[in-house]
């Protein structure tokens, strides 16, 4: 009688493994997340917020759901082929740091559905581009195993993408373009280009000075900012350089054409004219002048003072009288009649 009942025993606790080994996959088919997917386009400082649906199927099973969050890396056609640990990437500025779930127990009755709020806070200083996070709720005894079973890519839960927009803008403006006026020496040569970063972005201008004559033909040029200086936001910086030009005697003219931003496609011009008067040239100009007009006054004083100079021509004054004319003689007048010889 004893063996009788060790069998039954024995059969009963066979049998009740088989229907357990039969109601798992039920169970586990009787649990869905919706939805699967969650694509936003969003942007820094922004705050959204999503609603995820858990159903629990199973007629008897209360299902006890516990949250976890995992970074993810996808590749082209947004299979998951990766999955993060939080503790490798729950800094400030990364994804599953954005996102506010319920941490606690997650408790759905049979035949019965529970909504769950997922929100996601942008980070201020989020950079622009595409975010992956895998947001798991997975049945488990505890927190711990719930996250093994995510960590392993084994969990049911939704595959958010976040993609913030790149709002920031890229602008520039030249507030000097300074040559010397006059550049008598090498040490005059200097350019100065003051430019203000007016935008949100860090750009490096670069372009070209080209240098034209006074008839307009161009004499030189030289490449601008080729050490790639770059100019944060809200910040001005004077980048200097030198004039190329020889020293020639002249007026000229300076054109300058820079790129910036992204791809370098936007565009700054500019423009100062100047004159080149070395002063080894100019001390030469100068006693030329000299010279010339020490010589012309010389010509001048000799060609004044080649006719003869006579005493007794000096003092001859001739004087013509008009025939018939009488006039009443006045105190200041000269009566030539009356004058004797």
């Amino acid at each position: 009688m004893i063996r009788n009942m060790k069998l039954n025993v024995y059969t009963i606790l066979v049998a009740i493994f088989l229907l357990l080994a039969q109601a798992l996959p039920v169970m586990a088919s009787s649990y869905t997340v919706r939805p699967f997917l969650i694509d936003r386009v969003v942007e820094p400082r922004e705050t959204v917020t999503e609603t995820v649906q858990l159903t629990n199927d199973s007629p008897i099973t209360k299902l006890v759901v516990y949250a976890t969050v995992n970074e993810i890396s996808v590749d082209k056609e947004g299979v998951i082929k990766q999955f993060v640990s939080p503790i490798m990437t729950d800094r400030t500025n990364t994804v599953t740091s954005w996102v506010e779930v319920s941490r606690g127990r997650i408790e759905i009755e049979p035949n019965s559905k529970t909504d769950v709020p997922l929100t996601f806070r942008i980070n201020p200083y989020a950079k622009p581009g595409e975010y992956h996070v895998f947001v798991g709720f997975v049945p488990a005894p505890n927190r711990p195993k719930a996250e093994s079973i995510a960590l392993a890519g084994e969990a049911d839960g939704v595959i958010v993408k976040l993609t913030v927009a790149d709002k920031s803008s890229d602008s520039m403006k030249v507030s000097g373009f300074f040559i010397n006026r006059f550049i008598t020496n090498e040490a005059k040569k200097e350019i100065s280009v003051v430019i203000e970063n007016t935008g949100d972005t860090t750009s490096a201008p670069k372009g070209e000075i080209v240098f034209y004559d006074s008839k307009g033909a161009e004499v030189d040029s030289l490449f601008f900012n080729t050490e790639g200086i770059e100019i944060p936001p809200g910040k001005t910086v004077t980048i200097k350089s030198i004039v190329p030009v020889d020293g020639t005697l002249g007026r000229f003219k300076a054109n300058l054409s820079l790129k910036y931003g992204k791809n370098q496609t936007a565009s700054l011009f500019d423009s100062t004219s100047f004159f080149i008067m070395p002063i080894n040239l100019l001390a030469i100009l100068f006693f030329a002048i000299l010279i010339s007009t020490i010589f012309i006054v010389l010509l001048f004083k000799k060609a004044f003072h080649n006719a003869p100079y006579s005493d007794e021509e000096s003092d001859l004054v001739t004087m013509y009288v008009k025939e018939g004319h009488d006039p009443k003689p006045q105190d200041h007048d000269i009566d030539l009649k009356n004058t004797k010889k």
